[in-house]
């Protein structure tokens, strides 16, 4: 049409600035231009341009800046490439698909922050899980430890005192068993005392009778002796007295007289000296033996001080040979050679009296062990030393494991196949241990310990009296000869009248000679009866001392026994008070309890997991430990966090996987379709290249074009760019601005370049808005340019001053003529325009 109205409103909507167009036929009025519906919006109004011939390429051209027109040879190959791609509308394109990238790089920066939101998310998970397990364990442990605490160990130890109720009851029945057992026994010993005290009483009126009838044996004997010994002195005075004359008669040697008396004499000192040392000995054998048959022990003088001051210092005690009575002769002696060098332990009464008697023995250097610790007797093992010994007071304890270490063999034989590790002695005393065997047998005189040892002493003290008593009759028998001797040869040198004194013993021997046989044989029969009557008070007295041996045994078992069956019988009544209070505690405690646990059922698999209340103790102790040494989340609000965080975590891990899936997709169709735009933009390049080749054509002028390098990558479309090169009057290429080119040459390569933007396959040339194109050019060039110009078949719009050369109106159809406000008028001239006639312009 050759009218229209174009028009634009701009207005606010929403906050935002909105531009819509409108193309009516005619000349509207602008006051009825809001009635009509038909606004268009701008790309609407962009396709509606473009379908009336007002394309991309010339909107693109028309908005180049004032003077940039005729300077597009001066642009690099890229800038100038820049510039095909925006003009032909391939720059908005890849702009787009730019944007896009960027875009997508910036969600895929998003998304790496997302990520990393993610990791950090996720380590404030893990940290949360951590809580949560940390608070999970903890309570897990404090619940066990509860339930430990409050149901388990009342448990236990309720099962564990219904045990000890059922284990205490059978022992407690057998113990009352043994205490019966040992009352009877008991009795049976008060019973032995009495029939021994009876025994003793018998035994010691025939003593007493055995006593009157050696004094009156000993009596008649002293009576008959003493006649006997008269008759037969008088008989040996008659020998004496005849040999006297018969030596007086025959004459004798005084000088050898004289010698026999001083010898006589000497020897008669010497016996009389051992009469006395003997008849001490024998007071003192005699003071011993009583002290002995009286109950004293014969101790050495350092162990009888040391006790003296014990006793001064009113300490109770006892020597091991004071405790021990031995049940087994035949194993006397090898029991005496283990425990000779402990027969003076000193055993306390009193463990308080330790320390007190400890620095006596340090003062006193007493070498042998002070005891406080005392122990009951424990059973002893079968076939040790301590099955034949029994003590009248508790022992120490080292002493009875002593004993019952050491097993009792008959041969060494027989003791070398037992255990290496075992102890043994033989019955003759060879003793075997640790370190080595020896032989530790003792004979009688050296017995220490029991009623044995002092009858063995009392029995060789009484042998020594006798060898005593034989050794002193003999001395005064030999005393008595070498007197009468020295009487002799006194008689002899001294010239006595042995006939007259013979004379008058006459009467006095004849008498004595009837009567010295029958004295004689009284003696012997006194002497005999005197012998029968020391045998059988012997008799008499060993069966006194047999039992007093056997009374002082059975009392010291008695009192043993008395003091084990009054500690038994404590023992019992205290285990029973004892086994009562943890019935009537067991019913206590059950009477707290739930049923079910104590159940026979709970109670096994109670048992299954803990044999005992110590059990569960110490796994409380060991929770407990735990539980107060580790560190511990005790909030359970933990949980709530971790399940928040886990929700978010995986609300925020299925967002990035399913945003990066579509990033992907993005990514991979956005890269495919630019890939694909590439084939575009070569075509681009190539329509460019063949108009401007056109162009060049038609201006005589030779073009050249270098086709970019065009890949899908960033770095190569950046740096692309197009090289176009120009070949005037066959002088060679030159590039776009490389300043060999003339002014004319440089505008037209401007116009090639430009107007090759505008063509298309359906129009050679298009509209063209070119700003003083002629400026600076001389005649010759002007009408070049000018035939140029026309040759292209493209509409122009151009400016010139109208001071210029009049030939560059030559082409024009239409001329319009502005001039500027001149003063004082308030507005500029009006436009004045000139058309050519179509047959002037053909001429």
């Amino acid at each position: 049409a050759d009218e229209i109205t174009l028009a634009c409103r701009i207005e606010k909507k929403g906050g935002d600035w909105q531009r819509q167009y409108l193309v009516s036929d005619g000349d509207v009025p602008i006051e009825t231009l809001a009635e009509d519906g038909k606004w268009l919006g701008v790309r609407e109004y962009r396709q509606y341009l473009d379908r009336a011939g007002l394309t991309h390429a010339i909107r693109h051209v028309l908005a180049l800046e004032q003077g940039d027109t005729d300077k597009l040879c001066e642009y690099n190959p890229r800038q100038l490439l820049e510039l095909v791609f925006s003009v032909f509308g391939d720059q908005e394109v890849l702009d787009n698909y730019q944007q896009a990238k960027n875009e997508q790089v910036e969600i895929g920066r998003e998304l790496e922050k997302l990520e990393e939101e993610l990791a950090r998310l996720g380590v404030r998970l893990r940290e949360a899980e951590a809580n949560v397990n940390s608070y999970r364990e903890w309570k897990s442990l404090n619940n066990e430890y509860q339930k430990l605490c409050l149901e388990l160990l009342p448990r236990a130890g309720l099962a564990d005192l219904h045990e000890k109720i059922l284990i205490e009851r059978h022992p407690i029945i057998r113990k009352r068993s043994e205490l019966w057992r040992r009352q009877d026994h008991f009795k049976t010993l008060e019973e032995k005392i009495k029939h021994f005290e009876e025994a003793i009483q018998q035994v010691h009126a025939n003593e007493t009778s055995a006593e009157i009838a050696i004094k009156v044996a000993e009596q008649d004997f002293t009576d008959c002796r003493d006649a006997a010994s008269a008759a037969e002195r008088i008989l040996k005075e008659k020998q004496r007295l005849e040999e006297l004359c018969r030596q007086q008669q025959t004459g004798f040697d005084a000088a050898a007289l004289a010698a026999e008396q001083r010898h006589n004499q000497g020897v008669l000192a010497a016996n009389d000296h051992d009469l006395i040392k003997l008849r001490e000995e024998r007071s003192q054998i005699q003071s011993r033996l009583v002290a002995l048959k009286s109950g004293e022990k014969d101790e050495p003088g350092f162990v009888k001080e040391f006790r003296q001051r014990l006793q001064n210092e009113k300490i109770e005690h006892q020597l091991l040979s004071d405790i021990v009575e031995i049940n087994r002769s035949d194993w006397q002696a090898a029991l005496e050679g283990v425990l000779n060098t402990y027969a003076h332990v000193v055993l306390l009464s009193n463990p308080s009296d330790r320390k007190r008697a400890w620095e006596l023995g340090e003062c006193m250097k007493y070498r042998h062990f002070v005891v406080s610790e005392r122990t009951p007797m424990p059973k002893p093992d079968i076939g040790s030393l301590l099955e034949i010994v029994s003590f009248n007071k508790p022992p120490t304890m080292w002493i009875v494991d002593l004993l019952n270490r050491i097993q009792r063999v008959e041969t060494v034989d027989e003791g070398n196949r037992l255990p290496l590790d075992t102890a043994w002695v033989t019955r003759e005393g060879y003793f075997r241990e640790r370190r080595g065997g020896r032989f530790v047998g003792i004979g009688k005189r050296d017995f220490k310990f029991g009623e044995a040892a002092r009858k063995n002493v009392c029995d060789e003290l009484e042998e020594i009296l006798k060898n005593h008593a034989k050794r002193e009759r003999a001395l005064q028998d030999e005393s008595s000869a070498l007197s009468r001797r020295i009487s002799e040869i006194h008689a002899l040198i001294e010239g006595v009248d042995a006939a007259r004194q013979l004379e008058a013993l006459s009467a006095e021997c004849t008498l004595a000679e009837k009567r010295f046989p029958e004295l004689a044989k009284q003696a012997h029969e006194a002497a005999v009866a005197l012998e029968e009557s020391k045998t059988i008070h012997n008799q008499v007295q060993g069966k006194h001392v047999e039992l007093q041996i056997a009374k002082a045994g059975t009392s010291g078992e008695l009192k043993s026994e008395r003091e084990s069956l009054s500690r038994e019988d404590n023992e019992v009544k205290g285990l029973r008070r004892q086994h009562a209070d943890k019935i009537f505690d067991y019913r206590q405690r059950r009477r707290q309890m739930p049923s079910e646990w104590y159940s026979r059922r709970a109670i096994i698999e109670l048992r299954e997991k803990y044999e005992s209340s110590d059990a569960v103790k110490r796994d409380i102790s060991r929770l407990k430990e735990r539980l107060e040494q580790g560190t511990w989340i005790v909030d359970e609000q933990v949980v709530a966090i971790k399940e928040k965080l886990q929700v978010d975590h995986d609300h925020l891990e299925e967002t990035i996987k399913a945003r990066r899936i579509h990033h992907n997709r993005h990514m991979s169709a956005t890269n495919d379709a630019r890939d694909s735009y590439i084939n575009v933009l070569r075509a681009t390049v190539r329509q460019y290249s063949r108009n401007v080749r056109k162009l060049g054509e038609l201006a005589g002028i030779g073009v050249e074009i270098e086709p970019p390098h065009l890949v899908n990558d960033d770095v190569a479309l950046t740096q692309a760019g197009l090289n176009v090169k120009f070949n005037f009057d066959q002088k060679g290429m030159i590039g776009l601005n490389d300043g060999e080119a003339s002014g004319g040459q440089q505008v037209m390569k401007s116009l090639i370049l430009l107007i090759g933007l505008l063509m298309d396959e359906n129009r050679l040339g298009g509209f063209v808005f070119i700003d003083e194109p002629f400026a600076h050019l001389d005649v010759f060039n002007i009408d070049k340019v000018g035939a140029f110009l026309e040759s292209t078949q493209a509409q122009y719009v151009l400016t010139t001053p109208n001071t210029h050369n009049v030939n560059v109106f030559t082409t024009s159809d239409l001329t319009l003529v502005t001039q500027k406000r001149h003063h004082p008028y308030k507005w500029a001239q009006p436009v004045a325009f000139l058309r050519r006639e179509k047959g002037l312009k053909d001429n």
